[in-house]
């Protein structure tokens, strides 16, 4: 199994891998509203679905369909994007009709155009690219091989994989983060600009209702007047009470004026009170009541600063009104006195004040009056707009709660969604890598495994073999089985005939070590449980090892019938019997043994019926028989008979020594020995050979150490420490490849056409070897580029053959071995002089 692996795996391709590491912030992170809390079930909730998206199957294809589209996009071979064989490998997989419908002048235009061709059917050449088990462009394969996981309980994701080609396995690791970061985002943001459209279309309704309502405040406040309806209505109950109180004030002034009026005209008699009533002094006090009248007025109704003045006047005509009437009132004063000696002066006086306050409450009684009534219509008017405002405000209040709460729901959905895109934000911490080395290569692992599964298979076959084999088998487990002593053993007859003769040997010898000689003739009972189990066989050799012996011999085969016992006049009697399973013995007629022996095959099963039977028969006859295992394998005959006589080589000695621990065993004293003792038994003819299955197992399993061992060598021997990846060749070189030529080209220079110029010399550096011209015209562009201007194609001969470029060419084979060593070592390449014959 080892070597098979080995065989298979010899061309196995480099494996590259590389792996980037990207931060999310999900259990640790920062929002706009503060640190993020820590929350195990959200927090495994969020990274299963980060890690569902990248393992998506449309993320996957996303990124192969991105990666062809660069690679079709190439104009030609760019070794910083993708080697040279896994860019030869897509111009094979991708028709040049393909190719021209989907490139486009812009990479995201052949993006697209690779879309709609993969979608225009299912058997289509970049369908089935996509959907197959391409190395670089199959979603089942970045399924198996991209590897995204969480690091420990951290908020990085680590993703690896690999590629046999370097620069795609890092190119791919980069566009699978782009393509999942991109769908994480747009998730994360559809989850709240659904919130956000609903808040904002619900704000504006609930702004149109509020602003409809305080519109509709606005009209009703101008229709009606009303500035501040509370301070308004205030202001109206204020005054109120200040008017009713003055009017009490002013009642209580007039009843007592009146009071002291009356008074007054009580002590004026006469003449006095003639010319005080008939004179002009009652058309001054007229006068003087309809001023205080309208001062009054002014006070009450007109409190504003605009009205002062024309209060100021009023009050000059009053008091230029009081002064005309004091002198009126001051010539009447020498006329007379009053009736109770009173002087008429002092009465006048009192007269007259008591008359201007007496007019002055009048005229304020009487503006009070007429406020009184204009309060009652502002009552009349307030009183209903009070509950009609009071509607109009509870709907504005509603609409401006429903306003300001739908406004902070979008507020918060916007900071929601801002903190969000904060959040989706996932930044690549540790970038995928360029891979310079190959990973390790698993397949000494494997070559090992092989072996010791094949070991282990082996082993289980021999151990399993060995525990459901209830056959005899082998002389040891035949003793503990049948129970009774063991006289010799017997192989099978297509053994080697040397081995068969020293079995006979061994055979005598044992019987005769057991048998009593000095009683004659010596009886010798075959016996058998079963039929054939090799007594014929048996009791013919022994005959012929006794008549070898010059003992005379006679065979008998007993039955119930036939007595035996006047017959038996030989050195030695065998007599063979039947089977016992067939047979009854009458201990009357049977024969006195002197010997007993069964017979038992190697491959049969003993068992109690066997077992049985034998008791029976050492019960009848009085005869505990001894037995012979008959058709042992050579393995097991050898520890009794001895070993078997045939040619080995060093190695196979060497093994067997090994397996049975036969250390420091020789088979003579000195080498001389040795090669005699093999020259006496050449004369041996040895028999056709018999695979047996424990040699086979045991070559099998010393075969399989041997082989794998070796191929481990092998391999390790071929491995190359490189470190670097693989240069854009196709093939390897290739040496010899030229036919030889009998020419003197040794001496002479030949003249070689490389396809555009023709260059003297015949020892070339090569570069690479390649299938096509195409592909080794475009290398040679890539060697000019870097420097190699003298870089040329070799002319090929023979058609068919490879087409091998050369970085330059020499005349002598020591410049080209120089050069080459040079090319080597500075620019790490792998050239090899060719020479042109």
């Amino acid at each position: 199994m080892a070597v098979t692996i080995f065989y298979f795996t010899r061309k196995e391709k480099k494996v590259y891998s590389s792996e980037s590491i990207v931060y999310t912030g999900i259990a640790s992170g920062y929002s706009l509203s503060g640190a993020i809390k820590a929350d195990y079930f959200g927090t495994s909730n969020a990274f299963d679905n980060l890690i569902s998206v990248i393992e998506s199957r449309e993320t996957k294809e996303e990124v192969a369909i991105s990666l062809l589209s660069e690679h079709l996009f190439m104009k030609k071979h760019d070794p910083n994007l993708i080697t040279w064989g896994a860019y030869d490998e897509l111009q094979k997989l991708i028709p040049e009709s393909v190719r021209k419908d989907v490139v486009k002048p812009t990479l995201e235009e052949t993006r697209k155009a690779v879309v709609d061709y993969m979608s225009k059917s299912e058997d289509n050449v970049i369908y089935k690219l996509i959907n197959s088990d391409n190395h670089y462009y199959s979603v089942d394969v970045l399924n198996s091989k991209a590897k995204p996981s969480r690091i420990s309980n951290s908020d990085l994701i680590k993703i690896s994989y690999e590629a046999n080609d370097p620069f795609i396995c890092k190119r791919t690791i980069e566009l699978l983060e782009e393509t999942f970061m991109q769908k994480h985002r747009e998730l994360k943001q559809v989850q709240t600009q659904s919130a956000v459209e609903y808040f904002e279309t619900e704000t504006k309704k609930a702004f149109a209702r509020l602003d409809s309502a305080e519109r509709l405040f606005l009209a009703f406040n101008k229709d009606n007047d009303i500035i501040n309806y509370y301070e308004q209505t205030k202001a109206v109950a204020g005054e109120k009470e200040d008017l009713y109180a003055m009017e009490h004030n002013l009642q209580m002034d007039k009843m007592a004026s009146s009071s002291s009026l009356a008074k007054v005209n009580e002590n004026i008699k006469g003449q006095a009170y003639q010319a005080l009533y008939g004179s002009d002094v009652l058309k001054e006090r007229e006068k003087l009541s309809d001023i205080y009248g309208k001062i009054a007025m002014n006070e009450v109704l007109n409190k504003k600063a605009e009205n002062k003045a024309q209060t100021d006047s009023l009050r000059i005509i009053a008091n230029r009104l009081e002064k005309k009437l004091k002198t009126s009132l001051d010539n009447l004063y020498i006329e007379s006195n009053t009736p109770n000696g009173i002087p008429t002066k002092t009465v006048l006086d009192e007269w007259l004040k008591t008359t201007l306050a007496f007019e002055q409450s009048k005229a304020r009684l009487a503006v009070m009056d007429r406020r009184k009534e204009e309060f009652q219509q502002e009552y009349r008017k307030f009183a209903p707009l009070g509950a009609m405002l009071k509607k109009i405000e509870r709907f504005i209040a509603i609409s401006e709660q429903e306003y300001l709460e739908l406004l902070r729901n979008l507020n918060t959905a916007k900071l929601n969604q801002q903190n969000t895109e904060l959040t989706a934000k996932l930044k690549v911490v540790d970038p995928p890598y360029l891979p310079l080395k190959a990973n390790a290569s698993k397949r000494p692992v494997l070559i090992a495994v092989g072996f010791l599964v094949g070991f282990v298979l082996v082993l289980a076959f021999v151990l399993t073999q060995a525990l459901i084999n209830k056959t005899l088998m082998a002389p040891q487990r035949a003793k503990g089985i049948v129970d009774l002593p063991l006289l010799g053993v017997y192989p099978l007859l297509n053994e080697n005939s040397t081995f068969l003769e020293k079995a006979n040997l061994r055979l005598m010898q044992q019987f005769l070590a057991v048998t009593d000689l000095s009683v004659k003739p010596v009886t010798i009972g075959l016996i058998s449980t079963q039929k054939s189990e090799g007594k014929s066989t048996i009791a013919y050799l022994m005959a012929k090892e006794l008549s070898d012996l010059d003992y005379s011999v006679e065979t008998h085969t007993w039955n119930n019938s036939y007595d035996l016992r006047e017959s038996l006049n030989s050195d030695f009697s065998i007599i063979e019997f039947p089977p016992l399973e067939n047979m009854v013995i009458k201990p009357e007629s049977f024969p006195r043994l002197n010997s007993t022996i069964l017979l038992c095959r190697a491959n049969r099963i003993w068992t109690k019926i066997d077992k049985d039977m034998i008791d029976v028969f050492i019960k009848t006859t009085g005869n505990k028989p001894y037995f012979i295992l008959n058709g042992v394998d050579i393995n097991f005959a050898e520890e009794y008979i001895g070993e078997v006589p045939k040619k080995r080589n060093v190695i196979r000695a060497f093994i067997k020594r090994v397996v049975k621990f036969e250390f420091g065993n020789r088979g003579a004293i000195n080498r001389e020995a040795a090669q005699k003792k093999n020259r006496m038994t050449e004369h041996f003819v040895s028999p056709p050979k018999k695979t047996k299955p424990n040699a086979v197992v045991l070559s099998g399993i010393i075969t399989g150490v041997f082989l794998t061992v070796l191929a481990l060598y092998m391999y390790f021997s071929s491995k190359k420490a490189d470190n670097i990846p693989p240069e854009p060749n196709i093939q390897k070189p290739i040496l010899n490849e030229m036919p030889q030529d009998s020419t003197s080209m040794d001496t002479a220079k030949k003249n070689v056409y490389n396809g555009t110029q023709a260059v003297n010399g015949r020892f070339f550096v090569v570069a690479g070897t390649f299938s096509t011209e195409d592909n080794a015209k475009i290398y040679i562009e890539e060697l000019k580029k870097e420097g190699f201007q003298n870089a040329l194609i070799i002319p090929v001969k023979k058609a068919g053959t490879s087409v091998k470029v050369a970085y330059s060419v020499f005349d002598t084979e020591l410049k080209a071995i120089k050069e080459s060593q040079e090319i080597n070592r500075k620019f790490d390449k792998k050239s090899w002089v060719y020479t042109y014959k």
